[in-house]
């Protein structure tokens, strides 16, 4: 095999495993622990056969990086947790080392679209298998955070069902944007992209409608979101609520009506409300709203830092909950305003596709809400994101 079809093989191989989260490699805390140890294989092996000259990407993660050893270290230094560091470090190692992959590669548009697509059967296939194990009582493939009291609230090929109901709309998503370059650029229409993937579009939607979970439905209108014409836009506002009306006001779907309800109480912005309305949605709402109340610029913590774990003792816990948490600004409070802007401003800059807001609505929702990265949720999205970029 020459080193090009070795490049190919490896980017191929390194979106899978940031995608995927079998159950048996899950730790207690849900770390996916073949994911790490790939890394710690594939990170010295790609540098030492790629020495290429430092980018853009490596000096922003070499930084990043120094500023929350630094950070801590000089302000906080009881606060110091190496491991937690080291984490967010193999990330942005990983990441820089796809980079080197990706340039050294012959990898296409139709090499993109191919994984995206395999991606999404292997998903729905694993999802399929466990509904028919609920359904028959045998034991349950696969099967990692599962509560008897929700029975169909199913994970697939990651972690948790909330995690597979947004990396599944994120590679839906991709899977469209490669096809209208397939087409030469020109927007697909809805009706268009079904006929040309119908498989894929029953994969995609047999997913977020039975999967059991809120967040499927929520994310499942960013990618309806890459159809809307502004050329056209009454007319795909006037279709848009008739969906969005018929599926949420008139569905009885459980999924459904718990999203109904946590977007009605998120907008009030009421914590109460939120919590009652869906504890599980709530608590990954909440800490924002709590964190943003404490948020400054004022003081030195504020710009480097109160130190790895603080928001756990600043923010107030949760019911049911014995640490606080900070949501989105998790890197705020941590490591400093300084930290979370360079994150902040390095994830949108991988993230935005030009002409195309629906990608800024994915950093929102994905990276941003998130809080911070030691997530491989958020890598996935960044890697998938870049090789699309890089092969336009």
């Amino acid at each position: 095999m020459d080193k090009l079809k070795i490049h190919n093989t490896l980017v191929d191989f390194i979106i899978i495993t940031l995608s995927v989260s079998p159950a048996f490699a899950l730790a207690d805390d849900n770390k996916n622990l073949l994911l790490i140890l790939v890394m710690a294989i594939l990170i010295p092996f790609i540098f030492i056969n790629n020495p290429t000259r430092i980018s853009k990407i490596d000096f922003t993660l070499i930084s990043l990086c120094l500023c929350m050893i630094i950070f801590p270290l000089l302000g906080h230094p009881e606060t110091m947790r190496w491991s937690t560091v080291l984490y967010s470090c193999i990330f942005c190692l990983y990441f820089m080392a796809f980079t080197r992959v990706l340039s050294d590669s012959t990898y296409s548009n139709n090499d993109l679209l191919r994984i995206l697509k395999l991606l999404i059967y292997a998903y729905c296939m694993v999802l399929i298998i466990q509904q028919f194990c609920v359904l028959t009582g045998l034991p349950i493939f696969n099967l990692s955070n599962y509560s008897i009291k929700e029975p169909w609230k199913l994970n697939s090929l990651m972690s948790e069902p909330s995690h597979s109901a947004r990396i599944i709309p994120v590679l839906m998503y991709l899977f469209v944007c490669c096809e209208e370059k397939q087409n030469k650029g020109d927007k697909l229409s809805l009706k268009k992209s079904f006929k040309n993937s119908k498989y894929v579009w029953l994969s995609f939607l047999w997913c977020v409608c039975t999967m059991g979970s809120a967040t499927a439905f929520i994310f499942m209108w960013v990618v309806f979101a890459k159809f809307i014409n502004l050329k056209k836009i009454l007319p795909t506002i006037a279709v848009c609520l008739t969906v969005f009306t018929a599926v949420f006001f008139v569905s009885e779907n459980k999924s459904v009506l718990r999203a109904k309800k946590i977007i009605a109480a998120t907008l009030t912005l009421d914590e109460e409300k939120i919590m009652r309305a869906d504890g599980s949605g709530g608590s990954r709402i909440v800490p924002t709203i709590q964190a943003a109340k404490v948020l400054g610029i004022t003081s030195k913590s504020d710009w480097f830092g109160y130190g790895i774990d603080a928001d756990q003792k600043i923010i107030k816990p949760l019911p049911g909950f014995t640490k606080g948490q900070s949501g989105s600004f998790f890197l705020w409070i941590n490591y400093g305003v300084i930290v979370a802007a360079i994150w902040w401003i390095f994830s949108l800059n991988i993230c935005y596709i030009p002409r195309n807001l629906v990608s800024l609505l994915i950093w929102f929702l994905i990276i941003f809400s998130y809080g911070g990265f030691n997530n491989q949720i958020v890598w996935m999205t960044l890697t998938i994101l870049y090789t699309y970029k890089y092969i336009r």
